[in-house]
């Protein structure tokens, strides 16, 4: 179906008629030079793509980032483990532990196990740590690829 009147139709033959009868326009002498000089310099570049580019405060909040997370690790898996002592004490499964009697019942008491240390630990703090989890792992992904790909064509005005 063609919805347009004959008058638009007939603009639209004059304004194709008109654009080509136009000559072709012609590239400045020096693009090629220019553009084949900038591909070998962003070529030379690629090595220094990445945090190396960063802004020094960036970077130093990265780092400084970095190194508050070991202590908080160190403190929470010091505090999971407490709490999977107590859950392993009080499931009486720590023959799970210290010694496999059959590998059917070895993987039926790591279940049995795993739902006891579910139930031991408060829900707050599960959800809590899929939202962490989940909020890292956005975060690394992000940062990933941005290591990968730190120049993205229409980021940047294209200039030569």
């Amino acid at each position: 179906m063609n919805d347009r009147t004959p008058l638009e139709q007939r603009l639209e033959q004059l304004a194709h008629q008109a654009l080509r009868e136009l000559p072709p326009c012609a590239a400045p002498a020096s693009l090629e030079a220019r553009v084949l000089r900038e591909i070998e310099q962003r070529a030379g570049q690629q090595h220094l793509a990445g945090i190396a580019r960063w802004p020094r405060a960036a970077r130093a909040l990265l780092i400084a980032a970095c190194a508050l997370c070991v202590p908080l690790v160190w403190m929470l898996a010091a505090l999971l483990r407490e709490h999977a002592a107590h859950a392993l004490a009080g499931a009486g499964v720590g023959h799970v532990v210290r010694g496999v009697r059959g590998t059917s019942r070895t993987i039926f008491d790591l279940g049995e196990l795993a739902v006891r240390l579910a139930h031991a630990i408060p829900s707050e703090w599960l959800f809590g740590s899929l939202l962490i989890i989940g909020a890292t792992y956005a975060m690394l992904g992000a940062l990933g690829y941005l290591l990968l790909y730190p120049t993205l064509p229409h980021s940047k005005a294209h200039t030569v």
